[in-house]
């Protein structure tokens, strides 16, 4: 008889830890609802001490897509279709250990972000904006790293944003350059 009790003091124990394990992960995983609508988890735990908040350092997080594109002139003055230049590539689980290329696909992915940043300051004019580290560092990724098309003679790239899955929106042109020589 008293061996029955410590079998069911054992599991009575177990069922309680389970109980307050669940409850956390479902509290954890509601806390991470995207528009943060409910604030009982602020209420329960306002300092995030037991409760996590997975967003580490972006408290909004990205809601839409930005995405390079560009064209080129031929000799003949006809316009190629636009091209988007895919930086970031398929991942594999090896990425999550060594991934050297991430570098350069940051700083694509920042660079599209300043050129966005540039244009929003009303003062300055596109003739200032061609003379920046971010409008110059796109171009010369542009005209050197992308394959052209056969006899063509200028290029030109345009930043535009998207709602990423959301095929009902239409994308935003954010920027669009001047065509240049390439090289």
């Amino acid at each position: 008889m008293i061996e029955m009790s410590r079998i069911s003091m054992a599991t009575i124990r177990r069922m309680a830890l389970y109980g307050v394990l669940g409850t956390w992960f479902v509290a954890s995983a509601v806390k991470q609802e995207p528009t943060r609508r409910s604030k009982l988890s602020e209420r329960i735990d306002p300092h995030g001490v037991f409760l996590p908040d997975w967003r580490f350092f972006a408290p909004q997080p990205g809601t839409y897509d930005n995405h390079l594109l560009f064209r080129d002139e031929l000799a003949d003055g006809e316009v190629t279709e636009w091209k988007e230049v895919l930086v970031a590539g398929e991942r594999t689980l090896r990425h999550a250990f060594w991934h050297p290329n991430r570098r350069g696909e940051k700083i694509v992915f920042d660079t599209m972000n300043e050129i966005i940043k540039i244009t929003q300051e009303p003062s300055l004019e596109k003739e200032d904006i061609q003379v920046s580290v971010a409008y110059l560092t796109l171009l010369n990724f542009i005209t050197h790293s992308q394959r052209h098309a056969p006899g063509a003679r200028r290029t030109q790239f345009l930043v535009a944003r998207s709602s990423g899955r959301d095929v009902d929106e239409e994308p935003v042109m954010l920027f669009l350059s001047n065509r240049h020589p390439i090289a």
